[in-house]
């Protein structure tokens, strides 16, 4: 079984303090979880905003993902500007309450074979929160809960084919991807004798080389349970029923 989400941004937690009284929360939000490279378009923008009441830091790193079709891909660090394929500014940003900045994202080597994958991290991490004492002796203090983002960013070669196979059985469905380029499920349903009963299956981004296969919910033959499939390759959109 492979992993599933991969094109949805990863979700970090990170906790700093104690909590005995209350609780303050830096509500950091992202405009984009996907960004995709093209020939033409190198270079992208997202815009981060900060919806809490405390100033926040954001530390903002990008890394290549190593065979992101295996069970286990590697994540190389791009550390060093001069070589770097994916260039970020800027890399840490001071973001007061209420306040959106803009981080540009530019893409240096294009994929050529097939997909290049990476990441760009947004972690964000703050000073210490002050809250007035409950009048008492108790110290008062506070939990700090940040959240910070994974985003994922594709560049894809100018000739991309994803060549979906398909594979279904009374019990399973197996989708293959034997082009060079991704392929996102985005939603996969299988229904039953009315459009009402039915079941969604987990829907996943199946890199080049890829392969997923699920047990379906419903097990009979494909006249009776039909399994309809909504996909996308970058821009372009379709539907299948198998």
């Amino acid at each position: 079984m492979i992993k599933i989400f991969k094109d949805i941004s990863k979700l970090g937690l990170m906790v700093a303090g104690l909590a005995l009284s209350q609780t303050a929360t830096a509500q950091l939000s992202v405009n984009r979880s996907v960004i995709e490279f093209s020939p033409d378009k190198l270079v992208q923008d997202i815009e981060v905003k900060n919806n809490g009441d405390f100033k926040i830091y954001l530390d903002l790193n990008a890394a290549e993902i190593i065979n992101p079709e295996s069970e286990n891909p590697g994540r190389v660090e791009l550390t060093d500007p001069r070589t770097a394929a994916v260039l970020v500014s800027p890399k840490q940003i001071l973001l007061p309450p209420g306040q959106r900045k803009r981080v540009r994202v530019i893409l240096r080597e294009s994929a050529t074979n097939k997909d290049r994958v990476f990441r760009l991290s947004v972690k964000p991490y703050t000073g210490k929160v002050k809250l007035d004492n409950d009048g008492g002796n108790k110290k008062a203090s506070a939990i700090k809960v940040l959240v910070g983002y994974d985003l994922l960013l594709l560049s894809r070669p100018q000739n991309a084919n994803a060549d979906l196979k398909v594979k279904r059985t009374n019990n399973s469905i197996e989708f293959a991807n034997n082009g060079n380029t991704n392929v996102l499920l985005r939603k996969i349903v299988q229904c039953g004798s009315s459009e009402s009963d039915c079941v969604e299956i987990q829907p996943n981004r199946l890199y080049a080389g890829e392969t997923y296969r699920v047990a379906l919910p419903k097990s009979g033959p494909a006249s009776r349970y039909p399994v309809k499939v909504w996909k996308s390759v970058g821009i372009d959109n379709s539907k299948a029923s198998y």
